[in-house]
């Protein structure tokens, strides 16, 4: 027996139907073949990367992330958790290929994405399933806050749990079987570590299964890791405790379409204030006859990236030389202000551009309010 969908509520069916209207949004947005809409999902990518992690108490900073996912070893310092973040970012690439290849998911393929995930740590048994009980306990006080069941149930749960998935209903939402999928997951815990990534892993693979083509826009693994006290609260509430399946799913479900609206938002406000900043790049380069391949670079700091050395050759496509000659250019020329010496310098954008960036994002931010409650709102009264 596994954790059951909930029967939707209006207020759940409301916050999906707008849920939709964002993605829609979104869509016709990304749809154009824009430049910066690859900028865009880069830096989502990394995003994604750094909040799911850092769950788990590893910490990469967005720049990191960004090289790492970029498979660019040689412009960070490979380290434990380089390690556990380029396996995560190895498994979700393919998680991403398998869905888009439309075939079910076996239990091979969970304990492959499990071996990606944590074959950094031999001795947390990557690629295979636990032996033991397995108790979740609290950070600080050990005390024991989740107890999953017994070892010998594990394999059973995960053929229903995989059996769900493929015989899933067309009728559900994605959204709610996604949720679903990560909800049983992490609950059945069936590995001695990674549990937490894996769940997250599994509900983008879900979203991808549908082909969404803004999919890699509204995983919610960026607003789990910055609300992670709240994550962790829902599951304590949902599981109490101990494996106990037939305990009502709805408090995850609405934490989750929270999640994604809230998530939606934050995207919509990004894709409008990036729209504005590409224009601008154009504008810049046109007038101060710019070469044209500082584009991308140019959109990561004026989004607020910390602009390197080694993040323009990476975005740019170039070298260590002709990157430092951009940079040097692009400085003289007003645009980018030098922070720091030699290899430990940084480029931020020059005061003119600095607060036209700010009201440029102020805009932003009073037409997507990313901390609205939908499901507060419809119980006041208001529509979405």
């Amino acid at each position: 027996m596994l954790f059951s969908t909930p029967p939707l509520t209006d207020d759940d069916r409301a916050v999906l139907a707008a849920i939709d209207a964002h993605r829609e949004a979104m869509r016709y947005s990304l749809s154009a073949p824009h430049r910066w809409v690859g900028t865009l999902a880069r830096q989502q990518r990394a995003r994604d990367t750094v909040g799911s992690n850092s769950i788990e108490g590893i910490h990469v900073s967005r720049e990191q992330a960004l090289a790492i996912r970029a498979d660019s070893a040689d412009l960070v310092e490979v380290d434990e958790d380089w390690l556990a973040v380029r396996g995560y970012s190895d498994a979700m690439t393919y998680a991403r290929i398998m869905a888009d290849e439309g075939r079910d998911l076996t239990l091979p393929d969970l304990l492959a994405l499990h071996f990606m995930t944590t074959a950094h740590d031999l001795g947390q048994r990557p690629g295979r399933l636990r032996l033991t009980d397995i108790y979740v306990q609290q950070e600080g006080s050990g005390r024991t806050v989740y107890t999953g069941p017994a070892p010998e149930e594990v394999d059973g749960l995960l053929d229903e749990l995989l059996s769900s998935l493929a015989s899933n209903s067309p009728d559900e939402h994605p959204l709610v079987s996604a949720a679903m999928a990560h909800l049983n997951l992490v609950m059945i815990h069936p590995f001695s570590d990674g549990n937490g990534r894996m769940s997250r892993i599994l509900q983008s693979w879900r979203l991808y299964l549908d082909r969404l083509a803004e999919a890699a826009f509204v995983s919610v693994e960026e607003y789990l890791g910055r609300n992670t006290e709240a994550y962790y609260a829902v599951l304590a509430e949902v599981g109490a405790g101990r494996w106990a399946p037939e305990r009502d799913a709805s408090p995850w479900l609405e934490f989750m379409l929270t999640a994604h609206y809230r998530q939606a938002m934050t995207i919509r406000r990004r894709i409008d204030v990036m729209e504005q900043v590409a224009r601008r790049v154009d504008e810049l380069i046109d007038t101060l006859a710019l070469p044209e391949r500082a584009a991308a670079p140019l959109e990561f700091v004026l989004t607020d990236w910390r602009l390197t050395n080694a993040l323009y050759r990476d975005a740019a496509g170039v070298t260590r030389p002709t990157a430092s000659r951009d940079l040097n250019l692009l400085t003289k020329a007003g645009v980018l202000v030098r922070e720091g010496d030699k290899r430990g310098a940084a480029y931020s954008p020059s005061a003119e551009l600095q607060q036209w960036v700010e009201l440029t994002r102020r805009s932003a931010r009073q037409r997507f309010d990313v901390a609205a409650d939908p499901y507060r709102s419809l119980r006041r009264g208001r529509k979405l």
